[in-house]
C-alpha cells in the first residue's frame, strides 16, 4: 500500500511540475506586461491565483476548477476572459481560446504587439448569466440531484412509463465523475451527430479518467430500495459513469442467496416481503366471451399493454403484458371472462437468445445468467450474490457466474478454462477474493423486465442514486397510449414504502405564488425608487 501512495505522490508532483513549466512557457510575458513578476507564472496553483488577480476575478474560482465537468467549462471561460485583458475580444480570439486553451494563450504570449489593456468594466450580460446558470446547474446535476425519465415498463405499476423522476445522489453518496472532461447534462452521446445512437459522437473525453471515488452518503442501499444504476454490461461504453442508467428494485444484497419459484422471489429461503407501495406484476392469458371493453380496462388500469392473440367464434384470447394480483382477480371476476391464467415458464426451460439464426453466437444480455444454467425468469437459482472479502473457490462449473466480476468489474483480466483448470492471465488459479459488494436488481413488472436475471450482478461502484420524487407524469409519452398528464402522480415521493402517498403539488403551487408575488412587488419598488 505504501508503494501505491508513493507512486500517487510522484504522479501528482510530476503533473504539478510539468503543468507549472507549461504555464510559465505560455504566460511569462503576459504576467510581465500586467505588472507581475515573470517567475510567478511557474509556481503551480499560485500562478492561477495571480492570473485571477490580473483578471480581477475572486480567488475562490480556483476551487471550481477542481470540480469534474464544471472545471472544464470554467477553464474555457477562464482563458477567454484572460485574453480579453490583452485586447483579444474578437470572435476569432474567443474561438481560439476555447479550442486551444493554454496553447492559444502561449501564441498570444509570443506575439510582438501584445499589450495589456486591463480589465474592462463588466456588466451583467445574457452570456455571463447563462454561464453562471450552466455552472450552477451542472453542480446540482452532477453531485446532488438528477432528472430521470421512465421510458420502459419494467417497473410498472410502481413507476409508470412517462414518469419524470428526481434521483438523489446524496442518499448513497455522490459519485465523483470518472470522466471529468465532458459536456454538461449529456449522458454519453451528442444528439443529432449520427443517424443511430452508436454512431453519434461521445459527449466526453474517454482518455481522461479519474479513479472511482464517492462522497459518503447518509444511508446504504437497502433491500427493496428502488435504485438507479449504470447498466453493467453496456458494450458501447467502458467508463462506468457513461453507461446507460437503469432503474430497478434491489432484491438481492451482498451475501444473499436468491431464487425465483413461479416468478416469486425467495431470499435466503424466505419469500420476498415487498413494501406497500410496490406493485408487482406478471403477464397473463385471458379468455373472454365477446371481447374486453377498452373503457373498462382504461378505468381499472389506465393504459396497459394488452392485445388479442387469437379468436375462435365469439371467444377471444388476450395477452396482458403485466397485471398486479389484485387487478388480475378483478378482471377474472367480470361476467364475460371465461378464464385468467398466469404466464409462467416451466422448470427446466432455459431462457436463451442468439444473434444469428444458426444459434452460434449467444446474446448474453438476453440469455439467463449464468449462461450455463438451465434456468428462466420464473424458475431461477438459487444464486449466491458475492460480497467484498468473499474467497470464492473457482471451478469450471461456476466460472461463468464470476466471469464478468474477474475480467471486467474488478480489473481487465483474461480468463481461460482448460479442462478442470482455471487460468487468470495465464496463471492457474483455484481461488479468487471478491473486491467489491454486488447487488441483484429486478423490475417489479417481472415478465417485462430485462434485469439481473439476464445480465447478472450490479457492482457497488455502478450505483448512481435513489429515486425520491415524481415531478411530472405523462401517459403516452413513450408508448402508443392516449397522451395525457397524470396529475394524481405528480409531486409524490418514491421509496417511502407507503401505499397512500401525499401529493406536494398544492404546496409547490403555493410557494410558486409566494415567489412570483414577492418578485412582482420587489421590481415595483425598484421602479419607484428609480423615479
Amino acid at each position: 500500500m505504501e508503494i501505491d501512495i508513493l507512486n500517487i505522490i510522484k504522479a501528482i508532483l510530476f503533473i504539478l511540475i510539468s503543468t507549472g513549466l507549461l504555464y510559465f512557457i505560455c504566460t511569462w510575458k503576459l504576467f510581465k506586461l500586467a505588472g507581475r513578476k515573470s517567475w510567478e507564472a511557474i509556481i503551480p496553483i499560485y500562478n492561477i491565483l495571480v492570473t485571477l488577480k490580473i483578471m480581477q476575478r475572486p480567488w475562490w474560482w480556483i476551487l471550481l476548477f477542481f470540480i469534474p465537468i464544471v472545471g472544464s467549462i470554467l477553464l474555457a471561460v477562464f482563458f477567454v476572459d484572460f485574453m480579453r485583458c490583452y485586447g483579444k475580444k474578437s470572435i476569432w480570439n474567443t474561438i481560439g481560446a476555447l479550442s486551444f486553451s493554454l496553447f492559444y494563450v502561449g501564441y498570444i504570449n509570443y506575439m510582438p504587439n501584445t499589450k495589456f489593456i486591463g480589465v474592462e468594466k463588466r456588466t451583467e450580460t445574457l452570456i455571463s448569466a447563462l454561464i453562471f446558470a450552466v455552472v450552477f446547474a451542472t453542480v446540482i446535476h452532477t453531485f446532488i440531484i438528477q432528472p430521470y425519465t421512465i421510458p420502459t415498463s419494467s417497473m410498472e405499476r410502481t413507476l409508470l412509463v412517462g414518469d419524470f423522476l428526481f434521483v438523489s445522489k446524496l442518499n448513497y453518496g455522490a459519485r465523483i465523475p470518472m470522466t471529468p472532461v465532458a459536456l454538461p447534462f449529456l449522458q454519453s452521446k451528442i444528439p443529432f451527430t449520427g443517424e443511430k445512437p452508436h454512431n453519434q459522437i461521445d459527449s466526453y473525453i474517454d482518455a481522461i479518467r479519474l479513479p472511482y471515488m464517492r462522497i459518503p452518503g447518509w444511508e446504504k442501499v437497502k433491500r427493496y430500495d428502488i435504485v438507479t444504476f449504470n447498466y453493467p454490461v453496456d458494450s458501447s461504453h467502458t467508463a462506468i459513469d457513461r453507461k446507460d442508467p437503469y432503474v430497478k428494485r434491489c432484491l438481492g444484497m451482498p451475501g444473499d442467496s436468491l431464487s425465483l419459484k413461479n416468478g416469486r422471489v425467495f431470499i435466503n429461503g424466505k419469500e420476498e416481503q415487498l413494501p406497500a407501495d410496490a406493485q408487482r406484476q406478471f403477464s397473463y392469458f385471458c379468455l373472454a366471451n365477446g371481447g374486453i371493453s377498452d373503457v373498462k380496462i382504461q378505468k381499472l388500469l389506465g393504459y396497459t399493454p394488452y392485445f388479442p392473440i387469437g379468436q375462435e367464434g365469439n371467444t377471444i384470447q388476450y395477452y396482458f403484458q403485466g397485471l398486479p394480483d389484485k387487478e388480475a382477480k378483478e378482471i377474472e371476476s367480470w361476467s364475460n371472462v371465461i378464464a385468467m391464467k398466469e404466464n409462467i415458464d416451466s422448470t427446466g426451460r432455459k431462457t436463451e437468445h442468439f444473434y444469428d439464426k444458426a444459434h452460434t453466437v449467444i446474446d448474453s444480455t438476453n440469455t439467463i445468467f449464468p449462461e450455463d444454467k438451465n434456468w428462466n425468469g420464473d424458475q431461477y437459482g438459487p444464486l449466491y450474490i458475492p460480497k467484498k472479502g468473499d474467497k470464492i473457490k473457482l471451478t469450471k462449473d461456476n466460472i461463468t457466474q464470476y466471469y464478468n466480476i474477474i475480467s471486467k468489474y474488478e480489473g481487465d483480466r483474461k480468463i481461460d478454462v482448460k479442462g478442470d483448470e482455471i487460468l487468470i492471465d495465464g496463471k492457474p488459479t483455484s481461488e479468487y477474493e471478491i473486491q467489491k459488494d454486488y447487488y441483484f436488481m429486478i423490475g417489479d413488472n417481472r415478465d417485462a423486465s430485462l434485469d439481473s436475471r439476464y445480465w447478472g450482478y450490479v457492482p457497488d461502484d455502478h450505483i448512481l442514486g435513489k429515486p425520491v420524487f415524481v415531478w411530472l407524469s405523462i401517459q403516452g409519452m413513450f408508448d402508443d397510449g392516449v397522451r395525457k398528464t397524470r396529475w394524481d402522480r405528480m409531486f409524490k415521493r418514491i421509496n417511502t414504502g407507503e401505499a397512500n402517498k401525499t401529493s406536494y403539488l398544492p404546496h409547490f403551487l403555493v410557494l410558486l405564488a409566494i415567489y412570483f408575488g414577492w418578485d412582482y412587488f420587489r421590481n415595483r419598488k425598484k421602479k419607484k425608487n428609480k423615479k
